[in-house]
Order: C-alpha cells, then structure tokens, then sequence
C-alpha cells in the first residue's frame, strides 16, 4: 500500500508538471546552485542618418534649370527598426553587432569650378552660368551618341563606357546646384536587468537632430521599454513538496519612442511569474 502511495503521489506531480507543459510555461528549478531565476533583455535600435550638403550654386538652381534647390544643409536622423529579446535565449542576441564605422569625413564637392568662398557675387553667377553650360553640353554629347552622330558612330563596350563617363561628370555638375547626400546606419545595443519592480524602464533617449543621445538629455525624445504582464494560471503549491520552481510569466515586452510604438515582443520573464513548491 504504501508503494502504491509513493507512484500516485508521484504520477500527480508528474502530470502537474506536464500541465504546466501544455500551457508553454516557462519553468526554471531554484536549488542552492541557482537561488533566483533573473531575466536579461536586450533592445536593438537601428538609427538612420541622412546628412545634406548644399551646394555652392544652389541659388542659381532655379535660373539654369527651373527648379528650386535647398539652401540649407541638413542632418537628421530617425529609428527605422528595432528589437527586444532575451539575451541568453536568442542566437542572435548573443552574436554582437558589427562594430560602428569610423567617422566619415565631411562631404566635399570636387574642385571643377573657383570656390564660392573665395569669389564675389559677380563672379560665382559666372561659375555657374559656365557649370550649367557644361551639363548642357554633355547632355547634347550624350544625345548625339545615341543617335549615331559621330562619324561612324560608337558601340556596344565603347558606347557603354562613354555614356557612363558622361552621367558621372553631369552628376558632379549637378551636385554644385543640387547639393549632396550621405545616409549612415548605425546600430546599437543596450542591455536591461529586468526588474520586478520596475515594469517600464527607460532604455534611453532619441533626437531627431542628435540621434540616440543620453537619458540626462532631456531634447530627446525618451525611448522606453514596458513590460505588460499576462494573466496566467501556474501549478498549485504541494505543502509537503521540497522543491522550488519558478515559472516565468509570458509577458508582452514593447518598446517605443515618444508615441509610436517600435516592436513589440511577448516574452517568458521570470521576475513577473510565480515561485512554487512542488
């Protein structure tokens, strides 16, 4: 009888634990060699910059060509992705990301014409007048070779290769009017100890003229993750059990700036579960 005792007693607390399975607990056994279950999250931020130079013509944009250009350089900046999860559960978590590439170097315009710094309004008109001239004129260049003007004409290789010259040299022309620009991606990680007590937590801060800038700058836009439990049943306590599991709460995990919402995860957290002898 008693032997019979021991494998009904057994077979419950079997069937709690596959209970538990059947519900995708996550479940983690505290023991003297692990007193707590801790959950570690990691939030991924993709940030987009896009710098823009003016050009040095861009006031006689409209004069050669009919349109308007910008006349005031331009930095911004703005989060295009992100990511949230834990970090000893998640391949891809755990790899690092790829270093940030070194500062790049300002953006320069190539010496075809005088430098607008060095120049009266007189004479920068006239440097314009001249660039606006030279993009006409490849233009007429590009047109007579594909309409077969030159003598016997230019083909195949040859003709690929001129064309290519041609709208390289019109885009350097073009930029003095019409600015450049440069985008820049970085990436970056931050690594938060879940607390019991905190269910949101700021990751950091975001500029649109800065970037990810510090939780003290108080221009940035704050950058914050919430955690938002879910109502969960987990196994019954047994008065007379000895072991200590804890069972982690299926919680969804949002992240977001200011008001729009980034990427939202749901996640097992530990500290939002429940602890139970079985």
């Amino acid at each position: 009888m008693k032997r019979l005792t021991l494998l009904i007693s057994a077979f419950i607390c079997s069937a709690m634990l596959f209970d538990a399975a059947a519900q995708s607990l996550t479940v983690k056994r505290i023991d003297s060699y692990a007193d707590e279950a801790a959950t570690i999250l990691a939030v991924d931020l993709e940030v987009r910059s896009e710098e823009y130079v003016a050009g040095p013509y861009a006031r006689y944009a409209q004069k050669y060509f009919g349109e308007r250009a910008s006349l005031v350089d331009k930095l911004t900046y703005e989060i295009t992705s992100a990511d949230v999860a834990i970090v000893d559960q998640t391949s891809y978590m755990a790899t690092p990301l790829e270093v940030p590439a070194a500062p790049a170097e300002a953006i320069g315009f190539p010496a075809l014409l005088p430098d607008r710094t060095t120049l009266g309004d007189k004479s920068l008109d006239e440097a314009a007048k001249s660039a606006a001239e030279q993009i006409f004129a490849l233009r007429r260049t590009r047109l007579d070779l594909i309409m077969g003007e030159f003598g016997d004409g230019v083909f195949g290789a040859g003709l690929e290769s001129a064309l290519a010259e041609i709208s390289r040299l019109e885009q350097e022309y073009l930029e003095l009017f019409y600015g450049k620009s440069r985008v820049n991606v970085e990436r970056k990680r931050f690594i938060i100890d879940v607390d019991a007590q905190n269910s949101s937590v700021i990751v950091a801060r975001f500029s649109t003229e800065k970037g990810i800038v510090s939780k003290d700058d108080l221009m940035g836009d704050i950058v914050v993750m919430s955690i938002l439990p879910s109502a969960m049943e987990y196994p019954a306590a047994n008065p007379k059990g000895k072991t200590t599991y804890c069972f982690a709460n299926l919680a969804e995990v949002i992240v977001g700036v200011g008001q729009q919402r980034l990427v939202s995860r749901v996640l097992p957290i530990y500290e939002f579960g429940a602890v139970v002898v079985l």
